[in-house]
């Protein structure tokens, strides 16, 4: 029960549950429509794509709303009105497999399809910066291969939450959405959004023990490409470099301790498809003007810097929100071999020539 209170004559009032059919709100005008306004109502933010898409191959089915969320995953939403039929899991997996080879430039075609029927303009080079503009997973470059499914609807049959629970076991991230319509008055209904599946009081354990479990099955062609990538830096210069090397992560990026919290050298790629391939020296202490006089004390390296290595050193004091950065970078985005003798060598360079003036700040 859903009690609203008032605030000016001090009382509570019950709002009975009612349903969509009732007051005549339909699934595709008033329930698609309201996602896609206010996305957050499903329990996150998310980059909607489009709506209604029906161009898979060989079939006339269309799916409720495509979209993208902060992680850089698909996402596939199909919505009830009331309770779910017996195979809705099965249909919104039968999309999700439909659409796991989307990429990000048909993403934006889709995209820019769907603004302009409201006549909003936009090219695909600016859906597609919007896109990674929304994403905040550092690593992402490129969709997977398995979108996340979220069904959506105001009451759930017990073989579609028990097939749910089973599928998520097999690393199928699909989750329940309840969306529960009040009563309010004559004129207006309040909405009662409530997470089933996973319960959120265990989402983030269940998720990060699902995502343990599947990872090595789940990595992308360039995440395996990182990861051998930076396996092979590690191995040539770990004679160079005195400390011990952690194993490489699939990532774009690698990083290298020097004993300073929040200070390491680190490899990385830059850009979105990558563009360039950094050697650095960061600086990410939670304290702004703590990694600004850290690099401060570093600087007046610069021009020896420049000497040993024969490269130009790029110095940032205000970089992302707090963060400083000392470094230099190859315009070459390719995991050539003459790109990982250039990273082994100059980080040799660049290692042996800062540490030692590290040492003596710690």
């Amino acid at each position: 029960m859903l009690y609203i209170y008032d605030k000016k004559n001090k009382k509570f009032s019950p709002s009975e549950e009612t349903d969509f059919r009732t007051h005549e709100i339909m699934e595709r005008r008033d329930l698609e429509r309201w996602v896609v306004d206010f996305p957050e109502m499903l329990g996150e933010d998310l980059f909607i794509i489009t709506t209604e898409y029906d161009k898979f191959d060989k079939t006339r089915e269309r799916l409720d709303i495509l979209a993208l969320d902060k992680n850089g995953k698909l996402v596939v939403v199909e919505l009830k009105r009331e309770e779910t039929e017996k195979k809705v899991e099965l249909q919104a997996i039968k999309y999700a497999a439909y659409c796991s080879t989307l990429t990000i430039d048909e993403l934006a075609s889709l995209r820019k399809e769907y603004i302009d029927k409201k006549g909003k303009k936009h090219t695909n080079e600016e859906i597609k910066k919007e896109m990674f503009d929304f994403i905040e997973n550092d690593d992402f470059e490129e969709l997977d291969d398995k979108p996340r499914v979220m069904l959506v609807a105001k009451d759930f049959k017990p073989e579609v939450t028990a097939s749910v629970l089973w599928l998520r076991k097999f690393g199928i991230d699909i989750s329940c959405i309840k969306l529960t319509p009040h009563k309010i008055d004559d004129d207006r209904i309040g909405l009662v959004s409530s997470i089933l599946i996973p319960l959120p009081e265990a989402e983030e354990y269940i998720i990060r023990s699902e995502r343990k479990e599947s990872i090595e099955k789940t990595l992308t062609r360039t995440q395996e490409e990182y990861r051998k990538f930076y396996q092979e830096l590690a191995h040539a210069i770990k004679e160079n470099i005195p400390i011990s090397l952690h194993e490489p992560r699939p990532s774009p990026y690698y990083q290298i301790a020097t004993g300073i919290s929040g200070v390491h050298f680190e490899w990385v790629f830059h850009g979105r498809p990558r563009s360039s391939f950094g050697v650095e020296l960061h600086f990410e202490k939670g304290d702004k003007e703590a990694n600004k006089s850290l690099l401060k004390k570093i600087e007046d390296s610069k021009n020896e810097i420049e000497k040993e290595t024969g490269e130009k050193v790029i110095i940032q004091e205000d970089w992302g929100k707090t963060w400083a950065r000392l470094y230099f970078e190859r315009n070459e985005g390719e995991m050539t071999d003459e790109l990982k003798k250039w990273a082994v060598e100059k980080m040799r360079v660049f290692y042996n020539l800062l540490q030692p003036k590290l040492e003596k700040l710690k």
